[in-house]
C-alpha cells in the first residue's frame, strides 16, 4: 500500500509585501509536490498585502492566512510553528524563490521517520554565491546557515523550544547553534538547491547586542562540546574590537582583559590595538 506523502508546512511572514508577494505564491503553486499548507503571518499591513493574498486563497486552497501584531519576526515564525499542520515546516520569506519546481518534490524523499532536519543549498540573490555543503557546529561557530537551507521536524520546536525573542536579529542563529551542536538531533544534508536567497534581508549588517552579550552562555551550553573553551574568546575578540570601532570603550576594556587572560594572544593584542588606535583618531576627527 503506498503511504500518504508527507505533509509539509511553509511558513511566511509578511509585512507590507505587495511588491513581492502575487510573484511568491504563484512561483509556490507552480511546485509539483502538492502536500504542503502555505501559512501566511501578516503582522496587519496598511498595503494591498491581505488583498493578494485572499485572491490568490480562491485560486490555491492550501494558503492559510492570519493577520495579526507582532513582536516581530521570530513572534510570527513561533506563532506559524503553534498553527502549523505539517509534520515538517520550513521557513520562507516573500522575496524567495524555490530554486525548481521540483524542490519539495526532491526534499520529501528524504523527509523520513530517522532524520529530525534536512538541509540543502541556497543560492544567492543578486550575489550569485551558492551557499552549499555540510553545516558543522565548527561551521555554525563562525556564520549562521540560512534557514531557506532547512526543513525542520516540528517536534523539534516542542522539544527544544523555538525562536527566543530577546534576540532580535541573530534569533535564527541561536536556535539553528542549539538544533545543529545538540548530537540527539538527527540531520541529513542533501546535495539540492533549494531557494533563491534574496541578500540584504532582514538581518542583513546589523548587530545583535544581547546574542552578543549571551555569547558565554551560548558557547558553553552548545559548542563547549565541540571545541575547546579558547575558540569562545578568540571569538569574544572580534566583538571587543567591534566595540572599540563603535566608541564603547567601557565596555570593551573589561572583555579585553578577559580575552587576553584566556587566550595570551600577542596578535589579539596587536588588533585591538590598532583598532583602538583608529577609533581614537576617527573620534578626534
Amino acid at each position: 500500500m503506498q503511504q500518504n506523502p508527507v505533509l509539509i508546512s511553509i511558513i511566511m511572514p509578511l509585512f507590507n509585501a505587495e511588491k513581492y508577494l502575487q510573484t511568491a505564491l504563484e512561483q509556490i503553486a507552480q511546485q509539483s509536490f502538492s502536500s504542503y499548507e502555505l501559512l501566511l503571518l501578516d503582522a496587519v499591513s496598511s498595503d494591498t498585502t491581505a488583498v493578494i493574498a485572499k485572491k490568490m486563497m480562491e485560486k490555491n486552497d492550501r494558503i492559510r492566512w492570519f493577520s495579526q501584531t507582532d513582536e516581530g519576526i521570530y513572534d510570527a515564525m513561533n506563532f506559524g510553528v503553534t498553527q502549523a499542520k505539517g509534520e515538517w515546516v520550513y521557513f520562507m520569506g516573500c522575496d524567495d524563490k524555490f530554486h525548481h519546481a521540483e524542490v519539495l518534490s526532491d526534499v520529501a524523499a528524504h523527509l523520513k521517520r530517522d532524520t529530525d532536519i534536512v538541509y540543502g543549498n541556497v543560492q544567492w540573490v543578486p550575489d550569485g554565491l551558492l551557499e552549499a555543503g555540510v553545516c558543522t557546529p565548527q561551521e555554525l561557530f563562525l556564520r549562521n546557515i540560512n534557514h531557506q537551507r532547512i526543513f525542520y521536524r516540528r517536534s523539534l520546536f516542542e522539544q527544544y523550544g523555538g525562536y527566543r525573542l530577546q534576540y532580535k536579529i541573530a534569533s535564527d542563529h541561536e536556535l539553528n547553534i542549539r538544533f545543529f551542536c545538540e548530537e540527539k538531533i538527527r540531520k541529513e544534508y542533501i546535495s539540492v538547491t533549494i531557494a533563491n536567497y534574496h541578500a540584504g534581508g532582514f538581518s542583513a549588517n546589523k548587530m545583535d547586542e544581547v546574542f552578543w552579550k549571551q555569547w558565554k552562555s551560548i558557547f558553553k551550553a552548545n559548542f563547549s562540546k565541540h571545541m575547546p573553551l579558547k575558540r569562545m574568546y578568540e571569538k569574544l575578540g572580534w566583538y571587543c574590537r567591534y566595540l572599540i570601532e563603535h566608541k564603547q570603550y567601557k565596555r570593551a576594556f573589561p572583555l579585553f582583559c578577559d580575552v587576553l587572560l584566556h587566550t595570551l594572544s600577542p596578535g589579539f593584542v596587536l588588533l585591538t590595538g590598532k583598532q583602538l588606535i583608529q577609533s581614537l583618531k576617527n573620534n578626534a576627527g
